[in-house]
Parts: C-alpha cells; sequence; structure tokens
C-alpha cells in the first residue's frame, strides 16, 4: 500500500543513538569524552607549535626562552623582517588573507558559523605563528594557540558529522585548551571561554570545557614543567591606609587600556588598504628598527617581564622599555602580523604597574610592601580593561600568585579601570572593535542564540509516512503526516498538495536553522534528512519548536 522508505537500518539509528544526547542541551557523557579528545589534540598541536618555535631558535641562535636581549643588534634587527617575509610566503602558498586570523576570527566563525573554521586556515596560522614568534616578534603566543585549537576542534567535528551545537562547545573547548596549555592556568581559561567567546554559562558546556582546559594543562606541564614564574611573589595582606594608591593604579591602567586599544585599531584601519606584501614586511622593519636600540622590546612577554619585576630598577630604563614594548605591539598586530595580545598586554600591564609603583613610591612610601604585588595585579588589570573580561583576570591571577589574599587588592585596580575604560571613554572589548573594523559579522539575535544550543534530534518527530505516489482516496485512513518523495535516491520531498518542495535540513542542525526558515510563516515544518544519503528520518514542527522556545524563556 504504502511504500515506507522513512525507517532507520541498524546503522542508522546507531549512529543517531550517538547523536541525540549531543543535540540536546544538557549534561552528556558523551560530549564530556569528546572534549577530552579535543583538549588532547589542541594540546599537543600547541606542543608540537611551542618545540617547533623553540628548534628553530635554537638552530638559528635567536632569543633563548622568549629573551632576545643577548643576542646581536644586527640579527635582532634582521630576524623580524625575514619572519615577515616568510609569512607573506605562506600566505600566498595557502592564500590566506592574514587579517582574518587569531582570536577575533575564531570569534566571528564561533558565533557566526557554529566554530566552523577552514582546514587551510588553521594550517597557515600554525606555520606563519612559528614564523612570527621565532622570529620575535612583539605578540602573544595565545593568539595561534586559541586559533590552532579550535580549527582541531573543528576538524574533528567535520569528519565526526556531529550536531553543529555540539561543534560549537567542542571549539571552544579547543580554545580553552590552547589557552591552558599557553598559560598553564586552567580554570582562567574556562573563564574566559565563557566570558569572552560563549558569553553564558550553561551546565553541559561548562563540563567538556573543563575536561579540555586540564588535559591541555597537564600535557603543557608534561614538557614544559609545571610552574607559575609569579608565584614565589609575596602576597601582603593590603591595609586600608593603603587602598588609595590602588585605586589610582586602576585608573591609569583603565586609561592606558583605552590608548592601547585606540592605536592598534588606528594602525588596522591605515594599513587596511595596504597590500599585505607591503604590510608585513613593513612591520618586520619596524620592529627590527626598535630591537636595534631596546633589545628588552622583542619576544612575547619574557624580556619586559624580567625588567618589570626588577628590584630597584631605573625608572627611565623601565619608561623607555615600556615605550619600545607598546610601539613594537600595536605596530606588529595592527600591521597584520599573526599572533596574540593577551601575552603582550600582560608585558605592558607589568611594566605600565612597575613605572606607576616606583613613580609613586617617594611621595606614597606605605606602597613599598605592595611593590610588587601591584605590578602583578597591573599586569592581568590591563588585560581585563582592554578586552573587557575582568572575571578571567581575577581568576588569572588567582591562579598565577596561587593567594586568594590578591582578590581584594585587585578588585580595587580592575574595577575602576573597566569604568575608566567603559565609561569615560567609550572603550569596547578589543576583539569586538577589530571584528567590527574588519567587517566580520558576530551578532546574533538573542532568540536565535538560544536556539543555537539544542540540534534538531532533540526535537525531531519520527512518526510520519513516506511514499512515491500520493493516493487521495488513501490518506483518510493515516493519522500520522505524510510526505512525497517522487523518485527513490532524491533530496526532494513534497507534501501532497504542495507544487513547490518540502524545506529540509540536514540531522547536525540546530533548531536556530529551523527558526530561521520557519519565523517568515510561523508556520508549517521542516523535514531533516541524513547528511550524504539525504534519507528522510524526521521533521520538526513550528508549533514544536514555539513551545520550546516558551519552555527556555520560562
Amino acid at each position: 500500500m504504502f511504500n515506507q522508505l522513512g525507517q532507520l537500518s541498524i546503522l542508522m539509528k546507531q549512529r543517531h543513538a550517538i547523536k541525540l544526547p549531543l543535540s540536546n542541551a544538557t549534561p552528556s557523557w558523551q560530549l564530556v569524552v569528546l572534549g577530552a579528545i579535543v583538549g588532547l589534540i589542541a594540546a599537543f598541536a600547541i606542543v608540537a607549535m611551542r618545540h617547533s618555535i623553540e628548534a628553530i631558535q635554537l638552530y638559528f641562535n635567536l632569543g633563548h626562552h622568549d629573551s632576545f636581549g643577548k643576542d646581536g643588534q644586527l640579527t635582532r634587527m634582521l630576524a623580524p623582517l625575514i619572519g615577515a617575509l616568510f609569512i607573506v610566503l605562506l600566505a600566498f602558498i595557502f592564500h590566506q588573507k592574514y587579517h582574518r586570523m587569531g582570536i577575533p576570527f575564531v570569534l566571528h566563525r564561533q558565533r557566526k558559523f557554529y566554530g566552523f573554521i577552514p582546514i587551510g586556515n588553521t594550517i597557515n596560522q600554525f606555520f606563519s605563528a612559528i614564523a612570527a614568534l621565532a622570529s620575535g616578534f612583539s605578540v602573544g603566543k595565545e593568539g595561534p594557540a586559541v586559533h590552532v585549537g579550535a580549527g582541531s576542534a573543528s576538524y574533528l567535528s567535520q569528519v565526526l558529522n556531529i550536531p553543529h551545537n555540539a561543534t560549537r562547545i567542542l571549539t571552544s573547548c579547543g580554545i580553552a585548551a590552547g589557552i591552558s596549555a599557553t598559560f598553564n592556568a586552567p580554570l582562567a581559561a574556562v573563564v574566559f571561554v565563557l566570558e569572552v567567546v560563549l558569553q553564558q554559562y550553561r551546565v553541559h558546556s561548562f563540563l567538556p570545557l573543563m575536561v579540555a582546559s586540564l588535559i591541555g594543562s597537564t600535557v603543557s606541564q608534561q614538557f614544559f614543567g609545571d610552574n607559575h614564574d609569579y608565584a614565589h611573589i609575596a602576597i601582603t595582606t593590603l591595609k586600608l591606609d593603603s587602598i588609595g594608591p590602588f585605586i589610582v593604579l586602576g585608573i591609569i591602567v583603565g586609561t592606558a587600556a583605552t590608548l592601547f586599544n585606540r592605536s592598534l585599531l588606528g594602525i588596522m584601519k591605515m594599513s587596511s588598504r595596504m597590500k599585505m606584501e607591503i604590510r608585513l614586511p613593513l612591520a618586520g622593519c619596524i620592529v627590527g628598527i626598535i630591537a636595534w636600540f631596546i633589545p628588552h622590546v622583542v619576544g612575547t612577554e619574557a624580556g619586559a617581564l624580567n625588567i618589570a619585576f626588577s628590584e630597584q630598577p631605573e625608572l627611565s630604563f623601565i619608561v623607555l622599555v615600556l615605550v619600545g614594548k607598546f610601539l613594537a605591539t600595536v605596530c606588529a598586530l595592527g600591521l597584520g602580523i599573526p599572533g596574540g595580545v593577551i601575552g603582550v598586554l600582560y608585558a605592558l600591564g607589568a611594566l605600565l604597574g612597575s613605572v606607576i609603583v616606583w613613580s609613586l613610591m617617594p611621595y606614597i612610601p606605605s606602597i613599598s610592601p605592595y611593590a610588587t604585588m601591584a605590578i602583578m595585579i597591573c599586569m592581568v588589570a590591563l588585560m581585563a580593561s582592554s578586552l573587557n573580561a575582568p572575571l578571567a583576570a581575577l581568576v588569572a591571577i588567582l591562579e598565577i600568585s596561587q593567594q586568594a589574599t590578591i582578590i581584594f587588592p585587585s578588585l580595587l585596580v580592575v574595577v575602576p579601570a573597566i569604568i575608566i575604560a567603559q565609561q569615560l571613554f567609550g572603550t569596547r572589548s578589543l576583539f569586538i572593535e577589530q571584528l567590527e573594523l574588519q567587517k566580520l559579522p558576530y551578532k546574533t539575535a538573542p532568540v536565535l542564540s538560544s536556539l543555537q544550543d539544542t540540534g534538531v534530534l532533540s526535537l525531531m518527530r519520527r512518526k510520519y509516512h513516506c511514499v512515491q505516489r500520493f493516493n487521495a482516496d488513501q490518506s483518510n485512513e493515516i493519522s500520522k503526516p505524510i510526505f512525497v518523495q517522487p523518485a527513490p535516491n532524491t533530496a526532494q520531498y513534497f507534501s501532497p498538495h504542495a507544487i513547490e518542495p518540502l524545506p529540509t535540513l540536514y540531522d547536525n542542525a540546530t533548531l536556530a536553522d529551523v527558526y530561521e526558515v520557519l519565523a517568515p510563516i510561523r508556520n508549517g515544518y521542516v523535514l531533516i534528512v541524513t547528511q550524504g544519503t539525504n534519507e528522510l528520518i524526521g521533521f520538526v514542527t513550528w508549533r514544536s519548536l514555539s513551545k520550546h522556545l516558551h519552555r527556555e524563556y520560562e
């Protein structure tokens, strides 16, 4: 009577039994296991990247452990230029646009494409970051680590063909693993992802994020050691009569964050019309000239931090390193050198804190016992106010210092810094500003953002009839919906009386995709088919989607 084509084979049933828990916005062991796998892949990719950087520096006798102070002047000047030329060569090989890399690009893909990142873009970022960091550019390691971690998760998701809502979480797991492996701060990495990337807290996403971050940190520790460079710094309980200087620190840091963001964005805007083969070598020349005179500005943060935390330093020298590091950073990142911004913000924040502390010392002697603690707080406060990530900054300094006493003085700096930057100067997150400057869409309607957390399999109805030919006389005998597939192995399905084919989505789509299809008419249904075979497995109605939305809002 009716040829039922919608029945699933045993293999398809097993496949969807695995995919169904991933489609739900609820905790699942499947998602945790996948998060662990992503953490391993991302961590080993980052370990490979860091070892490659060290191997190149060792072979060419360049900066050791991110410190280029002992290199000759000519080496420091030529290394960035050679690195920039190599990056240009890689860009031509992989046919990539260079501004569209790093954390802003990952955020764009995360919010608009469920975290799917082209594999060519990831490979290009991997090798280009090695060239940039090995040659001494003042850029952060975490940007490439985030890109590579997210790209690894994206590739795994495509191979396994998992639901897009789970892909979005796994990409976030790759980001968390990348940051954790770079800074050995697993909890801060998770908070950063929740605060900056996902901008929401859900238990089902927190669990795999935490597992991936812990694995990233653990793998990194096996290769690079389990140590925090600043855990030895004594954290002194702050007395009430010393609160004022810390608030002053926050005001100055917030102003500095505004200056950094606007300077970087200004250079990006001015250079946006320059050809890549011009602006990247230009960045190499500028950084090389600065490095000729000030060796401590080269590299991510090691050289600058050693100066910032030195005892009784010469104030004029710290100012010189601060200005040089600032110029080298904004020129490198602004002209398109691949790299992150968190590591260099740490360096700039520590240098700025050192300048402020040693400048205030003769006038406010009471700040003397808190000098190193104040410098360390400024290190993360500049990152917090520049990226609008206060909670991530507080957790980071807690993990770095390994002492809970530091939270109170940190709040005294971070809170006024963010208020000054945002309310007084109108400074927004640097990542958001970069996305808008590069015209990369990132905004998502609240209703779509909510529906992106759930896959279509969670709401899909599976009771239907699929026929090749519709018989009106027999339709009265069937209570289930009827769909017509005129010919076997075709991708088009019709309702019994429709002329146009029914809308279809793959089984890894989310409810946000269903909403975008049905919202204009506020009625009907979307058929769900398997990717590759186009086999009909169910449908989602507008009515069931509306009920789901009401439950979410309640």
